[in-house]
């Protein structure tokens, strides 16, 4: 009977012109339809106010829309979704991350994921420990929405070839992929999945033969993402062995590192063998002064020194990288990239062989180009047992041209260390007569 009566009221006075007159202003409409319990009328007001309104009207109506929540529970929980849904967007416009969590958490779960998801996927990377942050103080399955805004990124931007800027830079779409990994490491209880997830990006750059971001990735990795993983299992799962997929993921993870080695070890030994000593110019006029002849004298031992120096360096980075090559062509227990327990991820799986059969075949390619360079053809033939050798199978991850240039170079280096291709030594005559 009172709602009537100030309804009645109310309309009386805005057909006599008194003091509450009909106003197209969103706060005086409000004010009207709560004095007459028009509920209906708020929503309907409300809902014009978050469309053409901006963050203060947003932010007035939403906290209106809690009230009424408070004072009706569950009368309208679409209108006030909807509004905290779009001053949580108008916030994220003005940069006020903390407001941007602290409105999405009051959405049900469902919701701040997908909202969060959304409006913080393009926060700078020195801003994304805080945004994590000041979820956890809020409650918010922060593990979801990172999760949700790393895939995001990825679906948006696949590595490819496409958008190469050279062999040593990184195009703004890989760099966008290469930063989409740090949402993932801002917790440790997600680092298995981090891993997974690196992982998985390396190995599609490398199979783009982009080694520059995929090195960007792989160097975001914290060094004892290892030790978390295994800490955090035994957390939750005490004495139980390490999950298959996190098994896996950690030895994919050493491989990967083992390549990465490789390739950087590679580049520093062809900078290094480019960077000869240049032999100095000599004088050779037989008149040059006593002073310049020593001058010349001491401008020779000092090259020598140089050339010394280089040499032994030089030796010292062949080892190095031949070590190296070698450590990713007989990769322990079972091979380079080889899961230590069978998987059931098929597309891994296939990207997994698919690595195998470009990568060996490249690193024996250009162990091969070193060891000859360095004078090493005794190893190359060497070399060509392992590829052939049952226990390792490389040879099965040849194809029919690449065979046929690594023999090409074996037969080569087979010639000028004195030996045949079947590798018998034809430097010396054989003493033994054939028995008749």
């Amino acid at each position: 009977v009172m709602d009537l009566k100030i309804t009645k009221a109310v309309v009386s006075t805005q057909s006599t012109g008194g003091k509450l007159k009909p106003s197209s202003n969103m706060f005086n409409k409000l004010q009207l339809q709560l004095i007459a319990g028009d509920l209906g009328g708020v929503l309907q007001t409300a809902s014009e106010g978050l469309e053409n309104g901006g963050v203060s009207e947003r932010r007035f109506l939403s906290h209106l829309l809690l009230v009424l929540e408070v004072l009706h529970p569950g009368h309208a929980p679409d209108a006030l979704y909807n509004a905290l849904q779009k001053y949580v967007l108008s916030l994220r416009e003005e940069e006020c991350l903390e407001e941007t969590v602290f409105y999405s958490s009051l959405l049900p779960p469902d919701m701040q994921v997908r909202l969060l998801s959304h409006v913080l996927c393009d926060v700078e990377e020195e801003l994304r420990p805080q945004c994590v942050q000041f979820a956890i103080q809020h409650n918010v399955p922060i593990e979801e929405v990172t999760m949700r805004i790393y895939k995001k990124i990825i679906s948006e931007s696949s590595p490819s070839n496409n958008d190469i800027i050279s062999v040593a830079n990184i195009s703004d779409t890989d760099a966008r992929l290469v930063s989409a990994v740090s949402w993932l490491l801002l917790t440790e209880a997600q680092r298995s999945a981090a891993l997974r997830e690196a992982n998985r990006l390396i190995r599609r750059f490398l199979g783009a033969r982009k080694h520059a971001p995929a090195c960007a990735v792989f160097e975001m990795i914290p060094p004892d993402t290892i030790e978390v993983i295994h800490r955090e299992w035994s957390r939750e799962y005490q004495n139980a062995p390490l999950a298959a997929d996190d098994t896996n993921a950690v030895r994919e993870y050493l491989c990967l590192q083992a390549y990465l080695d490789t390739h950087q070890a590679y580049n520093d030994w062809c900078s290094h063998s480019a960077n000869r000593p240049a032999t100095p110019r000599y004088n050779t006029d037989k008149t040059i002064t006593f002073s310049e002849q020593v001058a010349q004298e001491e401008k020779k031992k000092s090259y020598e020194m140089s050339l010394q120096r280089w040499e032994q360096n030089l030796t010292v980075q062949t080892q190095l990288t031949r070590d190296k090559m070698l450590n990713v062509l007989l990769f322990i227990d079972g091979g380079w990239l080889v899961d230590e327990v069978e998987g059931t991820d098929q597309e891994r799986i296939d990207e997994l062989m698919a690595l195998r059969s470009q990568c060996i075949p490249a690193t024996t390619s250009l162990l091969v180009n070193v060891l000859r360079e360095s004078g090493q053809d005794q190893a190359v033939v060497e070399l060509c047992d392992y590829i052939a050798s049952e226990q390792y199978q490389l040879y099965k991850l040849f194809n029919q041209q690449e065979l046929k240039d690594l023999l090409d170079k074996v037969y080569d280096s087979s010639i000028k260390c004195g030996c045949d291709p079947l590798q018998f030594n034809t430097s010396e005559e054989s003493t033994e007569q054939i028995p008749s």
